[in-house]
């Protein structure tokens, strides 16, 4: 039995059993995001067979790469029905992996934005500060239209203001009801260096975009973030006194 070229297959496999959810469950300007997530987390996994030293490191690889896209395809349904079908319950952030989190709201009333929150740096060069990309699609159902990318920081603990407590999300609120704080079925929030408690700051066009801020909130919570907003515990945000007008 030749277990690289069966091992491929199952690659092979799971990259077409996602292109299919994607065909059937179109997502509009949420899609390229999570197509990017789907074909990273397979590319992960697609050499994972050379590294096995035992049967049971052979079973524990082809059970990982095979759950992949079996839970990408059930995500992209309750996703595809958030966007589109009445009647069920108000659409909640879902986690698609430990680095993003979307929130596809419903699109049959009115048309509210999308949102994705997306680690693109873990720190690992700015000094423990991980650089997130907040972005948000004023058209949610038109993957032409680009949406608009805030740079989100989140400065580690140790770099906080002295004196500031860092807690389980508690500025953001309670976090969206249902399973693991909002995660899709089969997915689980953040863990290691990802979920280190930190502080967030953005900039000041987002701040004053409070619909946009609170859903950022939501966000980091979905993930299973230990964070606190600059910009609700320190309204100032450090920043230099504003001269009095007149």
């Amino acid at each position: 039995m030749d277990l690289r070229a069966r091992y491929r297959e199952l690659y092979e496999a799971g990259l077409f059993t996602a292109e299919c959810a994607e065909d059937a469950y179109p997502l509009g300007a949420l899609g390229p995001v999570l197509h990017a997530s789907i074909r990273s987390e397979l590319d992960a996994r697609k050499s994972g067979i050379d590294y096995c030293d035992s049967r049971m490191d052979v079973a524990a690889a082809v059970e990982g790469l095979a759950a992949i896209a079996p839970r990408y395809a059930e995500l992209r349904r309750e996703l595809f029905s958030d966007l589109h079908h009445v009647g069920r319950p108000a659409s909640r952030w879902r986690v698609v992996s430990p680095d993003l989190a979307v929130l596809a709201p419903l699109q049959v009333w009115r048309q509210p934005p999308a949102y994705a929150l997306l680690l693109r740096d873990p720190g690992t060069g700015t000094g423990g500060a991980q650089s997130w990309d907040f972005i948000v699609h004023p058209r949610a159902g038109d993957p032409r239209v680009p949406g608009t990318t805030y740079t989100t920081m989140v400065f580690p603990e140790a770099a906080s203001t002295p004196g500031s407590a860092s807690g389980p999300a508690a500025s953001a609120g309670p976090p969206p009801p249902g399973p693991a704080s909002g995660a899709a079925p089969g997915s689980t929030p953040g863990s290691g260096a990802a979920r280190r408690p930190g502080t967030v700051q953005v900039t000041r066009q987002l701040e004053e975009q409070r619909e946009h801020y609170e859903q950022l909130t939501y966000g980091f919570a979905a993930l299973g973030r230990r964070v606190r907003f600059a910009a609700l515990n320190d309204p100032d945000g450090g920043r230099e006194p504003q001269a009095p007008k007149g």
